[in-house]
């Protein structure tokens, strides 16, 4: 039971940061993704999605940077246009993203502050697919969401960092990582 509140004071806390992860791009420089560098060989049919390990993992690092960025500005904006959210995600996280934001949105919220995520390691990478999971810790303590009047609707009893599992598949007409899925680890804290 107690997992299972956990799990469920995550996903909502997450919801909001998703939402309310603005800060980074206040200035509108967050307006696309940064697609990490393209290796030198044209791609082909077999040729790799990444060369290593290293290249995935700065790839993942590229994509979560600017996933955040643009989820902030949505978030900012109170969830208005959330279909943006396409240039960064994709699937599952997709989906569920643009269902929150809709809500933040219906809800006449919107969020303030800055979001960081840092500890990203690499848990698996298929170099040829460009499938990539990882680890990494969200850090929330720098944002909040709040609704029209400027009051705060973030539980005050919130984690300020999260242990996350996050898996991105490669997008090979643009060369970069998208997020697929986000979910927080509900084993050892590892933030």
């Amino acid at each position: 039971m107690r997992i299972r509140a956990r799990y469920r004071l995550a996903m909502t806390t997450l919801g909001a940061a998703v939402c309310a992860a603005g800060l980074i791009a206040l200035s509108g420089c967050a307006s696309s993704p940064v697609p990490f560098a393209s290796p030198s060989a044209s791609p082909t049919a077999d040729a790799p999605a990444f060369a290593s390990d290293a290249d995935a993992l700065e790839a993942a690092r590229t994509a979560y940077a600017a996933y955040l960025a643009l989820s902030t500005t949505v978030g900012h904006e109170g969830g208005k246009s959330p279909e943006r959210m396409a240039a960064v995600a994709t699937g599952e996280g997709l989906s569920h993203d643009l269902e929150t934001l809709q809500k933040l949105a219906d809800q006449g919220q919107h969020g303030v502050g800055e979001f960081s995520f840092d500890s990203l390691k690499l848990q698996t990478a298929n170099l040829d697919a460009g499938t990539v999971t990882t680890y990494l810790c969200l850090d929330v303590s720098g944002a909040n969401v709040v609704d029209a009047s400027g009051t705060s609707t973030t539980p005050a009893n919130r984690p300020l960092r999260y242990p996350l599992q996050v898996s991105f598949l490669f997008d090979a007409s643009e060369r970069r990582l998208l997020l697929l899925r986000s979910e927080s680890w509900l084993g050892t804290n590892f933030c």
